[in-house]
C-alpha cells in the first residue's frame, strides 16, 4: 500500500519533501489532477518540530497525510488511516518535512535566496496556468488557486521551498564514478551460485477441524474486518456533453463549403509531386566522379555508398518544399528534368548536389463538386468543435457566477444522471458485472476530487474529441466492511483456511527442525504428514532471481546446510527451503558483469549522496521534536482512522 510512498522517499527528489510534492505540486498541477488544498487556518495547532527558525505544525502534517491517503483512494487503493499509521507513515511524514525545512534553513544560512522574478517566471511557464492561446493567463492562475482554496502566497512559498531543495540536492549529487574496487564485490555477488531443495506443505492437505459456531465466526470476522473492506464509494450527479450530441446542429451549409473551397487556395489546384534522391558532397571532383558513375547506370545510392556517403530520399515532395530544403535553383532544375534524369552537380552553400528524379506524380485539380464531401466533413467537424468549446466556456462561466447544478443543466438543456455508489476507478464493488465506460471512469476520477457535497461543480473531460461532463458530488459512502450476514459463507471458508494454515505452519516448523538436524527432505516431509508435491531441487545465480518466486530469493540470504520456511502467497501453505551449497565467483575478470554493476551503482549513488548530504545538514542545524505533540497527533489520527 505504501510502497510507492517509501520508494519515492528513497529517490533523490523524494528526500527533499515528499509531502510538499504530493500536496502542492505533483498532484495539484504537474499531474494535472487538481485536488482540494486547504490553507490550514482556523484551528489551534501545535508545533511538532522546530528546524532552526522553521516550525512544523500538526495541522500542516495532518493535512498532508489526509491528502496523501485521499490521493491513494482516488487511485482505487483501499488504504485507511489505520494502515498508514501501522506502516510508519506518520514518522516518515514528519521526517521528510524536517528534511525539507532543513534544506530551506541551510540554504538561507548559506546566503541563498529565491527571487520573486524566478518564481514569477516558473509560474508563467507552467502549462497548468495557460489560457486558450497557450500563454500564461492571470485569470486561469487566480481561478485555479481559488478553486482549490489555495492562497497565492502559500503556493509561492511551496515553490520557493521546492527551489531550495532542487538547488542544494542537485549540486550535492553530481559525480557518480565508481572505482573497480567498489564494483567488484557487488558484481561478484551477482555471479554467486546457490543450490538446494524446496518442499511444500499445502494448506489444502491439512484438516481444518470443525466448522465454527456463530460466536467463533463473529469473533473471526471482527478481527479480520479489513479483509472484507469495501473501499470508499461516491454517488455523483452528472451530465455528459459529447460531440455527437451537437454535431447534427452543426452541419456545414453549401455557402460554408464554397467559402472553405475558396479559402483552400492551392490545396485543390493541380499539383506535381516527385520522388527525388539526392547526394551532397563537399568537393567537385568527388561529385563529378559520382555523377559519371550514375550516368553509366549505377544507382545513386550505390555510388554514394561506394564513396562512403549516404544519399537522401525525398518521397512525394512538391517543388516549394524541395526549394525550402535545398535551394530554389536545385528545385527548379529537378522539377524541369524528366523521370529518371540526373541533375547536377549543382553548387550550393552546403556543397555539390547530385539528384536523380526517380518518380513523377501528376495530381489533377479538384473542382468544388469533387472536394465537396471532404470539405463538408471538415467544416462540420470544425463547427462542432467550436460549438462544444463555446458550450463548455458558457458552463464554466456559469460555475464562476455561482450557478447551481440544476441551473447549469437548464441553461445547457441537459438531463442529469446519477451514478451508483462507485469506487474511484468507476467500478462497483457490490456488482462485479458492472463495467464502466471510459467516460464514467473520468467522471468518477473527478468525483473523487471533491471533499464534500458543498464543493463547487467541476467540468471533467471525458473523451479525446472534447466531450466533457458537468460533475457534482451527491454523497460519500465511507469505506466499511461488508456485513457478516452477506458474506457468511466466505468468512466461514476463510476461517477454515486459516485454521488449516495454522496446522500447515506447525508441520512446516517440524520439517525445518528435522532438516536442521540432518534428516533428508523426503523423510522430514513424510514424518510431518505433508502430502504436497515432491520436493524439487534448485540451482540459480543471484543475477537470475529477479523474477523468481520469493522462496528462491530467500535462499540467497541463508546459510549453507540450514533450512527456513516461508509462507506461500494466498495462504496456500508454506515453502520449506534447504540450502545445500554456495559457490562464490570473482567478477573482476568479467567486463560485462562489472559494467552492468557499475551502471546499477551509478543509479543508486545520487540518492545515497542526497541522504548523506541531508543528514549532514540536519546535524549542522538545531532540530527539536515535540514528542508529546507527536503522540497527541498520532492519537488523533488513530481515532480518525477508527471512526
Amino acid at each position: 500500500m505504501l510502497s510507492f510512498f517509501r520508494n519515492f522517499t528513497k529517490s533523490r527528489y523524494g528526500l527533499i519533501a515528499v509531502f510538499l510534492f504530493l500536496g502542492l505540486i505533483a498532484i495539484a498541477f504537474a499531474a494535472g489532477d487538481i485536488t482540494g488544498i486547504r490553507n490550514g487556518g482556523g484551528a489551534t495547532s501545535s508545533t511538532l518540530a522546530t528546524v532552526g527558525g522553521e516550525k512544523i505544525s500538526d495541522t500542516e502534517v495532518k493535512d498532508r497525510i489526509e491528502r496523501f491517503i485521499r490521493n491513494l483512494q482516488q487511485q482505487g487503493q483501499t488504504v485507511t488511516m489505520e494502515q498508514f499509521l501501522a506502516q510508519g507513515g506518520l514518522d516518515i511524514a514528519i521526517d521528510e518535512m524536517i528534511n525539507q525545512a532543513a534544506l530551506v534553513e541551510f540554504g538561507r544560512k548559506s546566503g541563498m535566496s529565491v527571487s520573486k522574478k524566478l518564481i514569477d517566471t516558473e509560474i508563467a511557464s507552467n502549462p497548468a496556468f495557460a489560457g486558450i492561446d497557450g500563454k500564461f493567463s492571470q485569470q486561469t492562475f487566480e481561478k485555479l488557486l481559488a478553486d482549490n482554496r489555495l492562497a497565492p502566497a502559500l503556493f509561492r512559498d511551496s515553490m520557493i521551498r521546492e527551489r531550495y531543495g532542487n538547488w542544494l540536492v542537485n549540486r550535492a549529487t553530481i559525480g557518480t564514478d565508481v572505482p573497480n574496487g567498489v564494483v567488484a564485490p557487488y558484481a561478484s555477488l551477482l555471479l554467486e551460485r546457490r543450490t538446494g531443495v524446496v518442499g511444500m506443505i499445502n494448506t489444502a492437505q491439512m484438516d481444518p477441524g470443525a466448522d465454527p459456531d456463530d460466536k467463533a465466526l463473529n469473533a473471526y470476522y471482527v478481527s479480520h474486518r479489513a479483509r472484507y473492506l469495501v473501499p470508499q464509494r461516491r454517488v455523483v450527479r452528472y451530465a455528459v456533453v459529447m460531440p455527437d450530441q451537437i454535431r447534427a446542429q452543426q452541419t456545414a451549409t453549401e455557402a460554408e463549403i464554397a467559402d472553405a473551397y475558396k479559402k483552400a487556395g492551392a490545396r485543390y489546384a493541380a499539383a506535381e509531386k516527385r520522388g527525388v534522391r539526392q547526394l551532397v558532397v563537399l568537393d567537385k571532383a568527388t561529385a563529378d566522379k559520382v555523377a559519371a558513375e550514375v550516368k553509366g547506370g549505377k544507382p545513386l545510392a550505390d555510388a554514394a555508398k561506394a564513396a562512403g556517403l549516404d544519399a537522401t530520399n525525398f518521397e512525394g515532395i512538391e517543388k516549394p518544399e524541395l526549394a525550402r530544403q535545398t535551394t530554389a535553383e536545385i528545385a527548379n532544375t529537378a522539377f524541369a528534368a524528366a523521370q529518371g534524369a540526373l541533375v547536377g552537380p549543382v553548387k550550393s552553400q552546403l556543397g555539390w548536389h547530385i539528384l536523380v528524379v526517380e518518380k513523377i506524380e501528376k495530381i489533377a485539380a479538384k473542382s468544388l463538386a469533387q472536394a465537396h464531401d471532404e470539405l463538408a466533413s471538415e467544416v462540420t467537424q470544425r463547427k462542432t468543435a467550436q460549438a462544444l468549446a463555446d458550450l463548455r466556456q458558457k458552463i464554466e462561466d456559469g460555475v464562476g457566477d455561482g450557478k447551481n447544478f440544476a441551473e447549469l443543466l437548464g441553461d445547457a438543456k441537459l438531463t442529469a444522471q446519477v451514478t451508483p455508489a462507485l469506487a474511484a476507478g468507476g467500478t462497483d464493488p457490490e456488482n462485479e458485472a458492472y463495467k464502466p465506460d471510459p467516460a464514467m471512469v473520468a467522471i468518477m476520477r473527478s468525483g473523487f476530487t471533491f471533499e464534500n457535497p458543498d464543493d463547487d461543480i467541476q467540468i471533467a473531460q471525458v473523451s479525446p474529441e472534447g466531450g466533457f461532463a458537468i460533475v457534482k458530488l451527491d454523497r460519500i459512502v465511507a469505506a466499511a466492511p461488508r456485513p457478516l450476514a452477506s458474506i457468511r459463507d466466505k468468512v466461514k471458508t476463510d476461517y477454515l483456511v486459516d485454521k488449516a494454515l495454522e496446522k500447515a505452519k506447525v508441520a512446516a516448523n517440524a520439517v525445518v527442525a528435522a532438516l536442521n538436524k540432518g534428516v533428508p527432505m523426503d523423510k522430514a516431509l513424510a514424518d510431518a504428514g505433508a502430502k504436497g508435491p515432491p520436493p524439487k531441487p534448485f540451482d540459480f545465480q543471484r543475477k537470475d532471481i529477479a523474477d523468481k518466486e520469493q522462496f528462491i530469493k530467500m535462499a540467497f540470504s541463508m546459510q549453507p546446510k540450514k533450512a527456513r520456511l516461508l509462507e506461500a502467497p494466498d495462504r496456500k501453505g508454506f515453502y520449506v527451503v534447504l540450502l545445500d551449497k554456495v559457490e562464490p565467483h570473482d567478477a573482476s575478470g568479467d567486463p560485462m558483469a562489472m559494467a552492468n554493476m557499475r551502471s546499477g551503482l551509478q543509479q543508486q549513488i545520487p540518492a545515497e549522496y542526497a541522504r548523506e548530504f541531508i543528514r549532514a545538514i540536519r546535524n549542522d542545524l538545531k532540530i527539536t521534536r515535540n514528542e508529546a505533540a507527536i503522540a497527541r497527533l498520532r492519537a488523533d489520527l488513530t481515532r480518525q482512522g477508527v471512526r
